[in-house]
Protein backbone atom coordinates (compact mmCIF):
# COMPACT_ATOMS: atom_id res chain seq x y z
CA UNK A 1 0.00 0.00 0.00
CA UNK A 2 1.39 3.06 -1.07
CA UNK A 3 1.23 6.08 1.32
CA UNK A 4 0.46 9.87 -0.43
CA UNK A 5 3.23 12.48 0.10
CA UNK A 6 2.25 15.27 2.33
CA UNK A 7 3.49 18.86 0.83
CA UNK A 8 2.63 22.11 2.17
CA UNK A 9 -0.29 23.79 0.24
CA UNK A 10 1.17 26.32 -2.03
CA UNK A 11 -1.18 28.92 -0.91
CA UNK A 12 -1.09 28.62 2.52
CA UNK A 13 1.82 26.42 3.60
CA UNK A 14 -0.78 23.53 5.44
CA UNK A 15 0.60 19.89 5.11
CA UNK A 16 -1.57 18.78 2.16
CA UNK A 17 -1.49 15.12 0.29
CA UNK A 18 -0.01 15.88 -2.79
CA UNK A 19 -2.00 16.07 -6.21
CA UNK A 20 -4.86 17.10 -3.79
CA UNK A 21 -6.42 20.50 -2.68
CA UNK A 22 -6.05 22.40 0.88
CA UNK A 23 -9.28 22.23 2.63
CA UNK A 24 -8.39 25.45 4.44
CA UNK A 25 -7.37 26.78 0.64
CA UNK A 26 -10.13 24.87 -1.69
CA UNK A 27 -13.43 27.08 -0.44
CA UNK A 28 -12.83 29.91 -2.74
CA UNK A 29 -10.53 29.26 -5.95
CA UNK A 30 -8.56 32.13 -7.33
CA UNK A 31 -11.04 31.91 -10.13
CA UNK A 32 -13.47 32.15 -7.49
CA UNK A 33 -12.15 35.14 -5.62
CA UNK A 34 -11.35 37.15 -8.90
CA UNK A 35 -15.13 36.66 -9.86
CA UNK A 36 -15.95 38.03 -6.29
CA UNK A 37 -13.70 40.71 -6.94
CA UNK A 38 -15.31 41.59 -10.26
CA UNK A 39 -19.02 41.36 -8.79
CA UNK A 40 -17.96 43.19 -6.08
CA UNK A 41 -16.24 46.10 -8.29
CA UNK A 42 -19.45 46.37 -10.09
CA UNK A 43 -22.29 46.30 -7.39
CA UNK A 44 -22.78 49.88 -5.52
CA UNK A 45 -26.18 47.97 -4.29
CA UNK A 46 -27.09 49.78 -0.71
CA UNK A 47 -28.73 48.24 1.06
CA UNK A 48 -32.43 49.54 1.46
CA UNK A 49 -34.33 50.64 4.49
CA UNK A 50 -36.56 47.65 3.30
CA UNK A 51 -33.97 44.86 3.08
CA UNK A 52 -32.78 45.79 6.58
CA UNK A 53 -35.21 46.35 9.18
CA UNK A 54 -32.25 47.12 11.83
CA UNK A 55 -29.04 48.63 11.81
CA UNK A 56 -26.10 45.89 11.57
CA UNK A 57 -22.51 46.06 12.04
CA UNK A 58 -19.13 44.78 12.56
CA UNK A 59 -17.39 45.81 15.42
CA UNK A 60 -13.68 45.33 16.72
CA UNK A 61 -14.04 44.06 20.22
CA UNK A 62 -10.46 45.59 21.31
CA UNK A 63 -11.27 49.01 20.22
CA UNK A 64 -14.95 49.29 20.11
CA UNK A 65 -15.01 50.72 16.76
CA UNK A 66 -17.54 50.18 14.87
CA UNK A 67 -18.49 49.40 11.01
CA UNK A 68 -21.75 49.82 9.89
CA UNK A 69 -22.94 47.36 6.90
CA UNK A 70 -24.42 49.24 4.24
CA UNK A 71 -23.46 47.52 1.28
CA UNK A 72 -24.92 43.74 -0.13
CA UNK A 73 -21.19 43.05 0.00
CA UNK A 74 -18.72 43.43 2.55
CA UNK A 75 -14.86 43.16 2.27
CA UNK A 76 -12.98 42.23 5.74
CA UNK A 77 -8.88 42.79 5.78
CA UNK A 78 -5.87 44.81 5.82
CA UNK A 79 -6.27 46.61 2.04
CA UNK A 80 -7.52 49.77 2.44
CA UNK A 81 -10.12 48.59 -0.41
CA UNK A 82 -11.59 47.02 2.14
CA UNK A 83 -15.14 48.05 3.91
CA UNK A 84 -13.84 46.50 7.48
CA UNK A 85 -10.24 47.39 7.34
CA UNK A 86 -8.02 45.62 10.21
CA UNK A 87 -4.34 48.02 9.76
CA UNK A 88 -2.55 46.84 12.67
CA UNK A 89 -3.07 42.75 12.43
CA UNK A 90 0.13 41.24 10.10
CA UNK A 91 -1.94 38.22 10.40
CA UNK A 92 -4.88 39.37 8.51
CA UNK A 93 -4.53 39.06 4.69
CA UNK A 94 -5.04 41.81 2.52
CA UNK A 95 -8.83 40.49 1.33
CA UNK A 96 -9.65 37.99 4.14
CA UNK A 97 -13.23 37.34 4.17
CA UNK A 98 -17.15 38.58 3.32
CA UNK A 99 -20.16 39.21 4.76
CA UNK A 100 -22.94 38.87 1.88
CA UNK A 101 -26.72 40.15 1.81
CA UNK A 102 -28.87 37.23 0.25
CA UNK A 103 -32.16 36.18 0.43
CA UNK A 104 -32.48 37.87 3.99
CA UNK A 105 -29.43 36.48 5.43
CA UNK A 106 -25.76 37.40 6.29
CA UNK A 107 -22.63 34.99 5.31
CA UNK A 108 -19.78 34.73 6.08
CA UNK A 109 -17.06 33.32 3.95
CA UNK A 110 -13.36 33.00 4.14
CA UNK A 111 -11.51 34.39 0.73
CA UNK A 112 -8.57 31.62 1.23
CA UNK A 113 -6.85 34.07 3.46
CA UNK A 114 -3.69 32.51 4.94
CA UNK A 115 -4.47 32.17 8.55
CA UNK A 116 -8.48 31.62 7.73
CA UNK A 117 -11.89 32.82 9.51
CA UNK A 118 -13.08 31.39 12.21
CA UNK A 119 -16.88 31.98 13.64
CA UNK A 120 -17.42 31.58 16.91
CA UNK A 121 -14.26 29.43 17.50
CA UNK A 122 -14.69 26.84 14.28
CA UNK A 123 -12.70 27.85 11.31
CA UNK A 124 -14.89 28.47 7.71
CA UNK A 125 -14.14 26.01 5.87
CA UNK A 126 -17.39 26.91 3.74
CA UNK A 127 -19.93 30.01 3.79
CA UNK A 128 -21.75 30.18 7.00
CA UNK A 129 -25.20 31.80 8.33
CA UNK A 130 -23.91 34.84 10.75
CA UNK A 131 -26.40 35.54 13.76
CA UNK A 132 -26.33 38.37 16.17
CA UNK A 133 -23.67 37.97 18.29
CA UNK A 134 -21.25 35.54 16.45
CA UNK A 135 -17.75 36.00 17.10
CA UNK A 136 -15.37 36.20 14.13
CA UNK A 137 -11.83 35.97 14.13
CA UNK A 138 -9.33 37.46 11.59
CA UNK A 139 -6.04 36.82 11.67
CA UNK A 140 -5.67 37.81 16.00
CA UNK A 141 -8.57 40.55 15.63
CA UNK A 142 -11.96 39.35 17.31
CA UNK A 143 -14.62 40.83 15.90
CA UNK A 144 -18.44 40.57 16.60
CA UNK A 145 -21.77 40.76 14.38
CA UNK A 146 -24.25 42.82 15.59
CA UNK A 147 -27.78 43.73 14.45
CA UNK A 148 -29.88 45.94 16.85
CA UNK A 149 -32.80 45.01 17.80
CA UNK A 150 -35.91 46.61 16.66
Amino acid sequence: MTEKAIEPCLTCGRPTPADSRCVYCATVTDLDLKSLQLDYAKSTDLLEADDLPRAVSIVVQKTGQRFPLKNRKVKIGRGTSNQVIIPDDTFTSRNHSWITYEDGEFWLEDLGSTNGTLLNGHPVVKRQVLSSGDKIRVGHTELAFEVEKS
